[in-house]
């Protein structure tokens, strides 16, 4: 039964739990849309590519990403770590 279980978890197919979908080899399609609406937003609205960077960062350490989006609040992260009025739905939020 134990070498049952290690062959899923070892299944190359499942979903990355961590990773944005930038991450994701067989999102890419989804990962240029979401690159376009970034791109898209007022240069007021968006923060320094540094700041993105750091709250991405931390995103990918966190236990509710969830392959790309928030398990709290349903948001793509990297459209959310991407403007200045949006900050983590986490309590305490982690940026």
């Amino acid at each position: 039964m134990a070498e049952k279980q290690m062959d899923e978890t070892a299944n190359p197919r499942r979903p990355c739990l961590r990773c944005l979908i930038a991450d994701l080899p067989d999102e890419k399609a989804l990962a240029g849309i979401i690159r376009e609406r970034i791109e898209q937003l007022p240069p007021e609205e968006k923060v320094t590519e540094e700041e993105r960077q750091r709250r991405l960062n931390l995103c990918r350490l966190c236990r509710h990403l969830n392959h790309g989006t928030c398990a709290l609040c349903g948001c793509y992260v990297e459209i959310r770590a991407a403007r200045k009025t949006m900050g983590c739905p986490d309590i305490p939020p982690k940026w």
